[in-house]
């Protein structure tokens, strides 16, 4: 468990160091002065999926599964061993976001902006970033995301055109030097 908590820590945190502005109200510092607040769960495409999860940093890979629910009352995010013993469980209510079991070394709320940039609307989320710029391009093979601040890259998001239950996702943070990946696990017979 305590690896699962290792890596969702290292694919959360963005260097806070040098942070300018205060944080507003109900927001999540992202990168130095960046912020992001978070939307509504009714303003996130609905869902309910699974993903084999892998991260890789500094040359070392670990995986996880993770279970994704979203409708109008809420975000739940599971994360389960490869194994399938529980590590977490995230919910977030558009009010109140917590983790089961507290987990102090999990970033909760960057998890959470991190699923909304890559999930929402671009229109919906343009408007929730403070310091930061979201850039959209399509190539008709696929979508890509690119989050900046102040010029500098500091998150990459790219999917491929299939529907969202099936969609394979890639999240850089070049800062940190990581890489996740997140590929639909095929449902049972």
């Amino acid at each position: 468990m305590r690896q699962a908590r290792l890596i969702a820590c290292a694919l959360l945190t963005l260097p806070l160091a040098g942070c300018i502005t205060p944080l507003m109200p109900d927001c999540t510092r992202f990168g130095r002065s960046g912020q992001v607040c978070p939307l509504p769960p009714a303003a996130l495409p609905a869902m309910d999926g699974s993903r084999l999860v892998t991260v890789t940093r500094e040359g070392r890979q670990d995986s996880f599964m993770g279970q994704l629910h979203i409708d109008a009352d809420g975000l739940r995010l599971a994360g389960s061993s490869l194994f399938g013993t529980g590590l977490f469980l995230m919910q977030y209510d558009g009010r109140t976001l917590s983790v089961e079991p507290d987990a102090p070394e999990l970033p909760t709320d960057k998890l959470l902006v991190m699923l909304e940039l890559a999930l929402a609307d671009p229109a919906e989320l343009k408007p929730r970033l403070h310091d930061l710029t979201l850039t959209v391009t399509d190539s008709g093979q696929g979508e890509r995301r690119e989050i900046a601040e102040h010029g500098h890259l500091i998150a990459l998001i790219e999917k491929d055109t299939a529907p969202l239950a099936q969609q394979s996702m890639r999240i850089e943070v070049p800062p940190l030097g990581l890489t996740v990946d997140m590929k639909p696990l095929e449902a049972g017979p």
